[in-house]
């Protein structure tokens, strides 16, 4: 079983004195590569994460200030040779007079940084900014025009209800303290397993999938607390969910049709997304598992071949992906739209997300990526590693309007209603 990520966590404090913090990082990195190495396990990646960036205090944001902590953040980065960092905005107590100056580092981040990505939190605590999720998706507009490609939407996300510290980007941000976790990827044993069963029978695979998996996860988990013990840096712990890769055998999809399923998209799919998701759980129920982040099946359109590859015969929509998110991972993730689509529209589709988020209290992500002068049914075009193109997705035209909820944070669950 190899990794995905090795994620650090870093409070923007710790940047203060930039040296020694690179050095006892650089021991942690290398003491981890030697343990894993020597498991015969591979890391696909490094990153850095960071404690959200607000105006909770309502006194504004300096840019420059925050441009040059960024800026650190990159130059560690090339030091240590991490390949991507992730920068959070906490919107959940922004207010129109100070809100676009964090929208404006944001835009900043993204251009002059090239390792970035960036998460706006605009849902926690049972509690949706709607002001939040207006600006955010005319942030997404503005973005997809950086280049023609509409590609570095695949660097935003639009986070809800997400606790620190989880290991896959962007839908992330770090705790206080300074920590590491880890993504798992497991499609590709998943795979493995239920080709090896010679039977349909539900149970038994799922069985058999726990007795093969649930050793090695415990290996990589006491192999990262090892780590942690050495160099005295905390393990926050593994996000055991079910992430795909643009390569043979290491997609989400096609599980649920090795499960049975005639099509992934068609009516069955919701279930055995639940019944993938439930394994996950008992592994970390039944493993005990220190644990951080999603726990659960990530279905990402253009990371995926195989639903990429489904998409192009038109067996998703919007809706569709959304209802997943009900019982699986991360969200509506890696979704191609139109670029014409209306800011409105967008808004509307990620109010949705959040509502499901809120209402389940569970958390969840938006990562769509308008395409410039591009139409639904045309393809994307996209050359990246971690990127599968496929067909843009069908919109409606409708958006949803109403200027009361902008006037505060809305809570769909009040608390203090019995």
């Amino acid at each position: 079983m190899d990794l995905r990520a090795i994620t650090i966590g870093l409070s923007t404090d710790s940047l203060v004195e930039l040296d020694p913090l690179s050095d006892k990082l650089q021991k942690l990195l290398d003491d981890i590569k030697v343990a894993y190495a020597q498991q015969e396990i591979s890391i696909r990646t490094f990153r850095i994460n960071l404690t959200p960036i607000s105006d909770a205090s309502g006194r504004g944001v300096n840019i420059q200030n925050l441009i040059g902590i960024i800026d650190q953040v990159s130059r560690l980065c090339e030091q240590l040779d991490i390949r991507w960092f992730n920068v959070p905005f906490d919107l959940t107590h922004v207010n129109h007079s100070h809100s676009p100056a964090l929208f404006e580092l944001a835009f900043e981040t993204l251009k002059r940084f090239p390792k970035t990505f960036v998460n706006l939190i605009v849902a926690s605590n049972n509690t949706i900014n709607y002001d939040a999720i207006e600006k955010a998706s005319r942030f997404i507009k503005n973005v997809s025009r950086l280049d023609n490609s509409g590609y570095h939407n695949f660097r935003v996300g639009v986070s809800c209800n997400v606790k620190p510290n989880t290991p896959f980007f962007p839908f992330t941000f770090s705790s206080d303290e300074i920590g590491f976790s880890i993504a798992l990827e497991l499609p590709r044993e998943f795979t493995k397993v239920i080709r090896g069963c010679n039977t349909n029978n539900l149970m038994v695979i799922r069985q058999e999938i726990i007795n093969q998996l649930l050793p090695q996860i415990k290996t990589i988990e006491a192999i990262a607390q090892q780590c942690s013990d050495n160099s005295a840096i905390m393990f926050h712990g593994i996000d055991v969910s079910l992430a795909p890769y643009p390569e043979p055998n290491s997609s989400v999809a096609s599980l649920i049709e090795l499960l049975g399923l005639e099509r992934q998209g068609s009516n069955g799919t919701l279930f055995l997304t639940a019944y993938l998701t439930d394994i996950l759980k008992t592994f970390i129920k039944k493993g005990r598992i220190k644990t951080a982040g999603f726990g659960g099946v990530m279905y990402s359109l253009l990371e995926d071949d195989f639903m990429g590859k489904s998409n192009n015969s038109d067996i998703y929509s919007i809706d569709s992906l959304i209802s997943y998110s009900a019982v699986c991972g991360c969200g509506l993730d890696m979704v191609p739209l139109p670029g014409d689509i209306f800011d409105e529209e967008l808004s509307a589709i990620i109010l949705d997300v959040t509502a499901l988020s809120t209402v389940l209290d569970k958390p969840l992500g938006i990562r769509v990526l308008p395409i410039p002068m591009k139409q639904e049914n045309e393809f994307t075009m996209f050359n990246m590693d971690f990127l599968f193109n496929t067909r843009i997705k069908k919109i409606k035209n409708h958006s949803f309007i109403n200027a009361s909820l902008k006037n505060e944070p809305f809570s769909l669950l009040n608390k203090e209603i019995g």
